[in-house]
C-alpha cells in the first residue's frame, strides 16, 4: 500500500519539471524581417524600414510594433502613412530628452499626448507644427483622433480625449459641408471636364500614354459625379459592378429609378437609386464605357470603376485629380477657391453635402429611406450637420418637449412636441395643431391676421402693446382686458407666436409678406427698408423654408390668383401702423 502524501510529493515534483513540450518560444525574437516594401495612397512602392526605429527604440519593442503591423489588417496605404506617423511620436520623444544620454522610448499613449501636446505648442506659437508646416487646429484635432486610433488597434490603451481635443473645432456644431452654390459649382466643373476629357480621349492623334493618363481622369471624374448624383460613398462607389444589364425607369417629379447595381462588401447586395433624371445621359455614358473596358480586360463581372491597368482608382488618384487637375480647367473652381482659400473637393465632403441637401428637400425620414440608411446611422452620421443656430434651435425643441411630457406624461407624444414648437416659434403640422386646440382650455390660443396664431401669454411685446393702449386712455379697462397684441410686425420675433403648416395660412402669410414688399416704395432706399424690415423679412424667409413644399406652392398659386382678404391694398396703413 503506497503513502498519498508520496503521490502528492512526486506530483507536484512531475508538475514542475519543464519539459520541452511545456516550453514555448517567444514569438517576437522570431522576428527577422525589419524592411517591408507597401503601395502608398497613390500606388507607389515605399520602402518602411524598422530598423531607423533603433536609434529611439529598444529591439524588442521594435519587433512587437512589427507584429501589431502584421496583425492590423491595414491596407499597404494605412501601413505607410501609420508607419511615419509612429516615427514621428518617437523621434519627438527621443529627440525632446535633454542630456548627452538619452534613453530608449516607447509607443504609447503617454508619448503621444506629449507629441500632440508639443504640436499645439507650436502652433500657438509659430502658426506652424513641429515639421515647419503651417497647422490648423482642425487638422490637429484629427491627427489626435488618428494617432488615438492607433494606440488603441495596438492595445497600448487609448488617449484621454481631453488631452487630444485641446482647443480643437472637433467638437463644434458648424457644418463644413458644402453650400448649394458650390454643389453647383462643382456639378458644372465635372460635367465641363467630362466633355473636354471625352473629346480629348477621342482624339486618333493621341499617344499610348496620353490615352492612358486620359482615360484614368476619366474613371476619376466618374467617381466624383456618381458620389452627386447618387450620394454613396467612396468605397461603395468604387466597388460598384453589373452582372446584368441596367434598368432604367422614370419615377415622376423629375426623377428615375436605377437597378441592377451591385456592392461588394460582406456580401453582395443589390442596390436601387432614384437620382434626378438630368444624370440618365452621364450613366448611359460611363456604363457603355466601362462595360467596353471590363470585356477587354477579361475581367468575370463589369466594373464600373477601374483604371487602364485594370485596378481600382486609390484615394491619392482622386485627391490628384479634385486638387490639381481639375481646378486648373475650370475658373468656376478657381473662383470658389479664390473667395473661400480652405475649400477642397473630396468624396467624404461630396457625400456629406449631398445628403444634407436631401435632409433639407426631402425632409430627415425621407432623406434616410432616399440614401439607403437606417434613421439611426444618418443621425450617427456627418450628413445632418447643420448651422451652429439650427442645432441650438433643435436642441431647445428637445428640452422643452421632455419638459412638457414630464408635465403631462399620459397626455401623448403629439400635445408635447406641438407645445414644444410652439415655444420656439417653430411651424406646426395640422394634426399639432388640432391637438394644440383642442387642449387650450383657457382660449389663449388665437389665430392671427399674418398667417400665424398667438398664445396669448406675456411677453416684453404684449406689455409694450399694453402700455401704448394705456396711455391712448380710449379703451375701458374690460376692453383692455380682451385686447390682444396689435403689433403685427413684432409677431415673428415674439415667442407668443406660431403657424401651421396649411396651404390657406400659408397663403395668408405670403399675402402679408406681398404687402411688406410692397411697402419698401414708401422708404427712401433699400438700405431704410432694411433698417426697418430687415429682420422679419429674415424670419419670413426662415419660415418659409420650413413649409411643406406642396403646401407652399400651392400657396404660391393661390396667391398669383388673388392675395387674401385680410390683405387688401389698404392694409399697407397697417403695416405701418404696427
Amino acid at each position: 500500500m503506497t503513502d498519498d502524501s508520496d503521490q502528492k510529493e512526486n506530483a507536484r515534483n512531475y508538475r514542475s519539471i519543464p519539459t520541452t513540450e511545456m516550453v514555448t518560444d517567444n514569438t517576437l525574437t522570431n522576428i527577422t524581417k525589419w524592411k517591408y516594401v507597401w503601395q502608398n495612397g497613390c500606388g507607389a512602392n515605399c520602402s518602411c524600414d524598422f530598423t531607423a526605429f533603433k536609434a529611439y527604440a529598444i529591439d524588442d519593442h521594435i519587433r512587437l510594433l512589427i507584429s501589431k503591423f502584421d496583425q492590423s489588417g491595414w491596407r499597404e496605404s494605412s501601413k505607410v502613412t501609420n508607419f511615419a506617423l509612429v516615427r514621428r511620436v518617437m523621434a519627438h520623444a527621443f529627440n525632446k530628452q535633454s542630456g548627452e544620454q538619452k534613453a530608449k522610448v516607447e509607443f504609447s499613449p503617454e508619448t503621444c499626448t506629449q507629441f500632440i501636446h508639443a504640436q499645439y505648442l507650436s502652433m500657438k506659437s509659430t502658426g506652424n507644427g513641429l515639421d515647419g508646416n503651417p497647422i490648423k487646429t482642425t487638422t490637429l484635432g484629427q491627427m489626435g483622433s488618428h494617432i488615438n486610433s492607433i494606440c488603441r488597434k495596438f492595445g497600448f490603451g487609448q488617449i484621454p480625449k481631453a488631452a487630444r481635443n485641446l482647443n480643437t473645432r472637433s467638437a463644434e456644431l458648424d457644418s463644413n459641408n458644402y453650400t448649394v452654390k458650390e454643389l453647383r459649382s462643382i456639378a458644372y466643373a465635372l460635367l465641363e471636364d467630362r466633355s473636354r476629357l471625352l473629346s480629348s480621349y477621342q482624339d486618333d492623334r493621341l499617344k499610348q500614354f496620353e490615352r492612358r493618363v486620359m482615360f484614368d481622369r476619366l474613371v476619376c471624374n466618374a467617381v466624383f459625379l456618381t458620389i452627386y448624383y447618387l450620394g454613396t460613398g467612396q468605397t461603395e462607389t468604387l466597388s460598384m459592378f453589373l452582372e446584368d444589364e441596367w434598368v432604367c425607369q422614370a419615377s415622376g417629379a423629375g426623377r428615375i429609378t436605377i437597378e441592377g447595381f451591385k456592392t461588394r462588401g460582406d456580401k453582395v447586395e443589390l442596390r436601387t437609386f432614384t437620382p434626378r433624371a438630368v444624370c440618365k445621359s452621364f450613366f448611359e455614358s460611363q456604363l457603355a464605357c466601362s462595360k467596353a473596358h471590363s470585356v477587354s480586360l477579361g475581367l468575370d463581372k463589369h466594373y464600373l470603376f477601374r483604371k487602364m491597368n485594370g485596378e481600382v482608382p486609390t484615394a491619392g488618384n482622386l485627391n490628384l485629380y479634385a486638387k490639381k487637375y481639375l481646378p486648373q480647367h475650370s475658373t468656376r473652381l478657381q473662383m470658389l477657391i479664390e473667395s473661400r482659400p480652405d475649400f477642397r473637393l473630396n468624396c467624404i465632403l461630396l457625400k456629406s453635402s449631398i445628403k444634407q441637401f436631401a435632409e433639407q428637400s426631402m425632409g430627415r425620414a425621407k432623406a434616410a429611406d432616399n440614401t439607403r440608411n437606417a434613421q439611426l446611422t444618418f443621425d450617427n452620421s456627418n450628413y445632418g450637420k447643420v448651422s451652429k443656430s439650427e442645432a441650438r434651435n433643435q436642441l431647445a425643441v428637445g428640452l422643452v418637449a421632455l419638459h412638457f411630457l414630464g408635465e403631462n406624461p399620459s397626455g401623448g407624444t403629439n400635445l408635447a412636441v406641438g407645445k414644444a414648437k410652439e415655444a420656439v416659434c417653430k411651424v406646426l403640422s395640422n394634426e399639432e395643431w388640432q391637438v394644440l386646440k383642442s387642449s387650450d382650455t383657457r382660449a389663449q390660443v388665437v389665430e392671427n391676421l399674418n398667417g400665424g396664431f398667438c398664445k396669448g401669454e406675456d411677453t416684453p411685446e404684449f406689455r409694450e402693446f399694453q402700455k401704448t393702449v394705456n396711455r391712448a386712455g380710449i379703451l375701458s379697462d374690460e376692453e383692455k382686458s380682451e385686447l390682444g397684441c396689435g403689433f403685427v410686425i413684432k409677431c415673428f420675433g415674439c415667442a407668443n407666436f406660431g403657424i401651421v403648416d396649411d396651404p390657406h395660412d400659408i397663403w395668408r402669410l405670403l399675402s402679408f409678406e406681398k404687402r411688406l414688399n410692397e411697402v419698401m416704395l414708401a422708404h427712401r432706399n433699400v438700405e431704410h427698408y432694411l433698417t426697418n424690415y430687415g429682420e422679419v423679412k429674415a424670419c419670413l424667409n426662415k419660415l418659409k423654408e420650413q413649409f411643406k413644399k406642396s403646401h407652399l406652392e400651392t400657396a404660391k398659386k393661390q396667391l398669383a390668383r388673388e392675395c387674401h382678404p385680410l390683405w387688401d391694398e389698404q392694409s399697407v396703413i397697417d403695416i405701418f401702423r404696427g
